[in-house]
């Protein structure tokens, strides 16, 4: 009897040992739960919103007074997935507001501060939240409006971005803009430790507002500009700058002067296709990435590639329109780019003459149906074209249908094949519901790159 209690006493303080170590502790039911360390749990509450965070502390008291000390400070209106009416509105106000309360108390930095809400032009308290934001040396800086008009107003005012974030937020790396303004003359900015910059349906007053922004920001390295208006003809001038996107903005020239730019992509719409004017990037003479959409390119500015670009290594060209003769080619020519992407929607011609010689892939994307087009597919322009991609190592043709890569035997008992020494061709087509036959597919393939290893892939639909 007694070594059996000696042996439950040694079990008692050997499991009463695991618990202390464990960090757990008994609750008013006797039952055992973990104890997590306060930076751990400050690394689980800034991975979720202030309004969850608020309801884990309501949960438990070990994180009740953890959250108001969190860096990050997450509102987002439209959080529970669909709008609310004037009440939940007035809540989700209130909420913000006692919160930043609190958090005035505590003097701690502020990593991260992201409000995304509704926005009639009335509430007068934004300002308030971004300079407390800015005066506790946020970092990141994430400002997004829903732009609506107030049921019974006939409009709304716009949101100017706050002066105090121009010049006050010294710490900031990240600013992230949607669906604010910015006035036509701000005055001097000054974001010393600015990194990147995201500006996402911003409207502008003049394009002299976005380079008094970007010219306050010594060390900017990425701006991604969607969307935005105002911009007519765009300047940037930055020494830093490493990476550029303008994506789907009005703009009739764009002039970028940034010495140390590595990677540039300007995807136009509809319009900028057939009024796109100036593009003068030419003294960017890092840049190693280039991926145009749906601009005018001409011949004249295509020839400067080479001298222009001498550590170019990538070039995209998607549904461009291009200014030449009939008679005439563009000519590209770069002796260090390595990856070549080219797409167009009709049909195909060999408008291009390439001079690539250390290219070592290349992809040629043809989206065209000719069932739903009166121009006959011309297999002719498509051989003459892929000619240009016989010195690359691999190529990736994407068709829309098997026909379009298939050639009929008298372009293959006519013309010697396209590509004698490719190594590998990887065909992908989109719609196989109207295959052409194996044997024919292959005998094309074969013919178009007799050395080179063919493989096929065929994209299929879930229903």
């Amino acid at each position: 009897m007694l070594c059996l209690r000696m042996a439950r006493k040694r079990k008692n303080v050997s499991r009463n040992r695991k618990i202390k170590d464990d960090h757990r502790q008994p609750d008013n039911n006797g039952t055992y739960t973990a104890e997590l360390p306060s930076n751990v749990i400050d690394q689980i509450l800034s991975l979720i919103s202030t309004k969850r965070a608020v309801r884990a502390g309501l949960l438990s008291k070990e994180w009740g007074h953890l959250w108001s000390s969190v860096p990050v400070l997450d509102f987002d209106e439209d959080e529970d997935g669909k709008p609310g009416d004037k009440l939940q509105r007035r809540k989700f106000i209130n909420f913000i507001r006692r919160c930043l309360k609190r958090r005035r108390k505590d003097k701690s930095n502020i990593d991260k501060f992201r409000l995304h809400m509704r926005y009639y032009g009335s509430l007068t308290s934004v300002n308030q939240w971004l300079s407390l934001a800015a005066e506790r040396n946020v970092k990141e800086l994430e400002i997004s409006f829903i732009r609506e008009k107030n049921p019974g107003t006939r409009s709304h005012r716009p949101f100017y971005l706050p002066q105090t974030i121009l010049n006050n937020a010294k710490s900031l790396t990240t600013l992230k803009l949607e669906s604010v303004t910015v006035k036509d003359s701000i005055d001097a900015v000054s974001l010393p430790s600015l990194k990147t910059m995201s500006l996402e349906l911003v409207q502008f007053r003049s394009s002299l507002s976005l380079m008094q922004l970007i010219s306050g920001c010594p060390s900017l390295e990425r701006v991604l500009i969607t969307s935005c208006t105002g911009l007519s003809d765009l300047k940037i001038l930055s020494s830093s700058l490493k990476s550029l996107e303008v994506v789907n903005c009005y703009v009739q020239g764009i002039k970028v002067e940034a010495g140390n730019l590595e990677s540039l992509k300007f995807y136009g719409n509809f319009c900028s296709r057939y009024m796109f004017h100036t593009f003068d990037i030419f003294t960017c003479q890092r840049v190693r990435s280039i991926e145009f959409r749906a601009i005018f390119l001409t011949d004249a500015w295509c020839k400067g590639f080479n001298l222009s670009f001498p550590l170019l290594e990538s070039l995209a060209l998607h549904q461009c329109l291009w200014d030449y003769w009939e008679f005439e080619q563009i000519k590209i020519s770069s002796q260090n780019l390595k990856r070549f992407v080219f797409s167009d929607s009709g049909c195909i011609k060999p408008f291009f003459l390439l001079d690539l010689p250390n290219l070592s892939e290349a992809r040629i994307d043809l989206r065209y149906r000719p069932v739903e087009s009166a121009i006959p597919w011309d297999f002719k322009c498509l051989r003459n074209c892929l000619e240009n991609f016989n010195t690359s190592r691999k190529l990736i043709l994407h068709v829309t249908l098997p026909q379009l890569c298939t050639f009929p035997e008298w372009i293959r008992n006519n013309y010697p094949p396209p590509l004698p020494s490719l190594k590998y061709l990887e065909v992908e087509i989109s719609d196989s519901t109207t295959a052409a036959t194996d044997s024919a597919l292959m005998d094309s393939l074969h013919w178009m790159a007799p050395v080179s290893q063919v493989s096929i892939h065929y994209e299929t639909t879930s229903a």
